[in-house]
């Protein structure tokens, strides 16, 4: 009886390799976003805090250059949370790439599987008629060999 080859066996092995791969670079890829998360959170508290000590050194009495200074890291903790909030976006954005492509791929080897599965059942369904035939061939010889 001839061994079950799956014709397509090497496009899903390459399928199987490329989902691997596509996770570790979504696995990567959130990472990174967590990591620009973790610098903008930093960056909003520094603000805050920093807002926090203008308000209790007016209270207590604060230098208008000192004002001016702490207005401008605000201005300047601004704007690098607006750049960060850019580089959210560009790492979001990579994150959905990786998971649209690993959703593609997924559904590809998930129907070269079923194929898989379906050509493995057809191969086991002719072995069982080729069986089935050849004992039907065997039943017939001792048949016709008893009769003479």
């Amino acid at each position: 009886m001839a061994k079950f080859v799956f014709k397509l066996q090497s496009l899903l092995n390459v399928k199987n390799q490329m989902e691997e791969n596509l996770k570790n670079e979504l696995g990567k890829a959130i990472q990174k976003l967590e990591y620009e998360k973790s610098i903008l959170k930093r960056l909003e508290e520094e603000k805050e805090e920093n807002i926090g000590h203008i308000y209790n050194k007016s209270n207590a009495g604060i230098s208008v250059g000192e004002l001016r200074e702490y207005n401008a890291y605000i201005g300047y903790l601004g704007e690098k949370i607006l750049l960060q909030k850019e580089n959210i976006n560009y790492a979001q954005d990579c994150v959905d790439k990786y998971r649209e492509e690993l959703i593609k791929i997924v559904r590809e080897r998930e129907m070269l599987e079923k194929l898989k599965e379906k050509k493995y059942k057809d191969y086991l369904n002719e072995q069982l008629q080729e069986e089935q035939r050849l004992n039907d061939e065997i039943v017939s010889f001792k048949y016709n060999t008893k009769d003479k």
